[in-house]
């Protein structure tokens, strides 16, 4: 695969989570009461918390930011330092939910194990992509 159409690849997938993250993040940070009692599942942690949600949400917008950054520029360091700090939120929200399954059915357990491993597999191909996009563009410049 050309370096140009691995671009393109990472491009597109660094898009989709910084979108993915957009949507979540603004929701927690805006709408914290709504998102706590209308997004599937969250009624099911803990008691609301308008100030831990909107913190949390700002930290995702942050998180959000340095996605659609490295999506632009392209540069591989970017690219890896935004990639790893998703993955470590992703991996640690994953981590979080498959623990604390006690008050969710089968299906509602099965599609929130799903979607959040989905987010940890994806970020560690992009990762891994990154990390090749990072390695030809060093052997092209020696």
């Amino acid at each position: 695969m050309k370096p140009r159409s691995i671009k393109n690849w990472l491009r597109g997938g660094l898009l989709v989570l910084a979108v993915l993250q957009t949507v979540v993040s603004v929701w927690q940070y805006v709408f914290p009461r709504s998102f706590y009692d209308d997004f599937p599942t969250v009624n099911l942690d803990p008691p609301y918390n308008e100030h831990l949600l909107s913190d949390v949400g700002g930290l995702g917008l942050a998180l959000t930011g340095m996605l659609y950054f490295a999506a632009w520029v392209l540069d591989s360091k970017v690219v890896m330092s935004a990639l790893v700090g998703y993955l470590i939120y992703a991996a640690t929200h994953f981590a979080f939910h498959v623990r604390h399954f006690d008050h969710f059915s089968l299906g509602e357990a099965f599609a929130v194990g799903t979607g959040l491993g989905i987010e940890v597999v994806l970020a560690l191909l992009l990762l891994y992509v990154g990390w090749r996009l990072h390695r030809a563009e060093s052997l092209s410049c020696a």
